[in-house]
Parts: C-alpha cells; sequence; structure tokens
C-alpha cells in the first residue's frame, strides 16, 4: 500500500547495483501494448513511442523508462491505469529497446529527444514522469526545457546514484567489455537479465525486449548514472513536483529518494513497499501512488 508522506522504514540490505535474480513469475505485464508510432524528430531520427488518447482534450503524462527497460517492459501497465485522465506518452530511450541508435548514451541527448518528440507531436506541456535513470533524464528535461513541463514524478530515483562503476576494478571490466566483440557483450546481457522461470510465452517476450538493447549504451548509461549529481541545482526548478518512494529498494536507496525530495520543496511524497521492480512486481500499488502524483500536479 502506498502512504503519502515521510516515513521512517528499515533500510534496504544493499545499495549496489547488483540485483538478485528476478522470478518471472513475479512480474506483470499488459496483455496488450498501446499504440506504437515511429515520430520523425527533424535532425535526430525516428523514435519509437507508445502513446494512449485518454480522454480528449487531457493533458499529457510522458513516461520515461529506467536502464535496461523499454517502455514497454517499464510501463505497460500504466498506461492504461493513467489513460482514464490522460494522453500518456512513453518513448523507448536512445539505445534501448527501438529508441534511437546512438554513438554515446548521455542524459542531455535522451532530454533533449523528449523536447523534440514532445514539439512535434504537440504534447503541449507535459507531466513528465522518470523511473530509476529515467529519473535523471526527466531532472535534466525540465531543467533544459522548463516551457515544456508543467509538472515532474520522480521514482525509483535519486539526485546522485551508487553504482559499481565508479570502482577501479569495475572500471577496468567495463573497459574490457567494450573491447569485446558485440555477441560475447550481448550473450552477458542476456545471461544477466534473465529472469528464473524464463521459459514461457512471457519469459521470452522479455528476452526479445532486452535483446534489442545497443550493449554500448548500455554501458554508457550505467556511466551517465554513475557521474550524475543534481543536488547543486535540483532545488532551484520551479516545476511542482512529486516523488514516489519504493521503500525497500536495494538498487537506489529509500534513504537517498527522500533526500531528493527535500530538494523539491512542497513536493509531495508518495511510498510503495516494494523493490526497484516495485512498478511491474507491485503494480496495483504503484499506479495508485502514480495516479495520485498525476492528479495531483495535473489539477
Amino acid at each position: 500500500m502506498f502512504r503519502r508522506g515521510n516515513t521512517r522504514n528499515a533500510q534496504p540490505k544493499r545499495s549496489a547495483l547488483v540485483l538478485d535474480r528476478l522470478d518471472i513469475n513475479d512480474l506483470h505485464f499488459a496483455d496488450e501494448m498501446a499504440a506504437g508510432l515511429e515520430v520523425d524528430l527533424p535532425g535526430r531520427g525516428a523514435a519509437f513511442v507508445r502513446v494512449s488518447e485518454g480522454p480528449k482534450g487531457a493533458p499529457t503524462v510522458l513516461l520515461v523508462h529506467g536502464l535496461l527497460a523499454t517502455a514497454d517492459l517499464n510501463w505497460s501497465l500504466a498506461m492504461p491505469a493513467l489513460a482514464s485522465r490522460f494522453r500518456v506518452v512513453a518513448p523507448d530511450l536512445r539505445g534501448h529497446g527501438r529508441g534511437l541508435p546512438t554513438r554515446r548514451f548521455t542524459g542531455s541527448e535522451c532530454a533533449d529527444d523528449l523536447a523534440a518528440i514532445v514539439k512535434v507531436l504537440d504534447l503541449g506541456p507535459v507531466i513528465v514522469v522518470g523511473y530509476s535513470i529515467g529519473g535523471l533524464v526527466a531532472q535534466l528535461f525540465a531543467r533544459r526545457y522548463p516551457e515544456l513541463v508543467v509538472g515532474m514524478v520522480l521514482c525509483a530515483t535519486a539526485c546522485s546514484f551508487d553504482v559499481p562503476t565508479k570502482k577501479p576494478v569495475i572500471r577496468l571490466v567495463e573497459r574490457a567489455a567494450r573491447r569485446a566483440p558485440e555477441r560475447l557483450r550481448r550473450a552477458a546481457l542476456m545471461a544477466m537479465l534473465a529472469p528464473r522461470s524464463a521459459n514461457c510465452a512471457r519469459g521470452r517476450w522479455l528476452m526479445a525486449e532486452v535483446r534489442l538493447h545497443d550493449t554500448i549504451a548500455i554501458l554508457d548509461a550505467t556511466a551517465e548514472a554513475g557521474r550524475f549529481n543534481s543536488a547543486a541545482w535540483l532545488g532551484e526548478s520551479a516545476c511542482p513536483a512529486a516523488v514516489i518512494v519504493t521503500s525497500e529498494d536495494p538498487v537506489v536507496s529509500a534513504a537517498s529518494q527522500r533526500e531528493m525530495s527535500k530538494a523539491l520543496v512542497g513536493s509531495a511524497v508518495y511510498e510503495v513497499a516494494g523493490d526497484h521492480f516495485a512498478c511491474i512486481k507491485r503494480p496495483v500499488e504503484f499506479n495508485a501512488a502514480l495516479m495520485s502524483a498525476c492528479v495531483g500536479l495535473g489539477s
């Protein structure tokens, strides 16, 4: 269940970006996806987006997925839930899924992609929702294009991220991975992300989504998260904001999520008793919090 406001919870047992193997039976996705569009962004390429139209004249919620995810993996159940009140648009980030091809993944390039999508589709000022590394992109988008943002919801994310790429031994592994043949990088990615009990239709679909990722872009995105720190400027934003804290999160600690919420003066805080995958492991609770956050910003 989600609770609004700051509450004290037990700290997660670990904060490193080392994930327990997921079980496909714990994950929830929609049986049908929202309409998919390829949107030509002048000078940038063709972006893939999912769109749920929602009520006529409704404000737009722009959903930004996390690292190693796609719009479908992150938001398939959130989109129909939100579409009762909002127009909902969810792109694949560059280098992820069907997203724009990229020479190098950066948060600023992704923020510029979002701005181009908003302008080409004439979405008007949007409520931008960022999950995990999508929160990094959402923060940059709101900073670079304040005229395009009417509200911001940050989920399972922070001002900075504790990622193992900061450690010298991990940097050596990363350099070796960049020099490795693509087939080996892809095989390693697939092995790392393969959930338990994946030999079923849903598991095969999930791995087909993962197979679409650009492995170098994934390495770039992880390094980008390690460098990112918005603590010095996030509080300067005049954008109304809400924060959804995943209170049992071993990847982005609940403490760092709550610390970010303090920088956003006046932000509403919602807590979901789930880990970093709450959006697909506890979608009912997570989507209820997300709806409340978006309605609060859009009213």
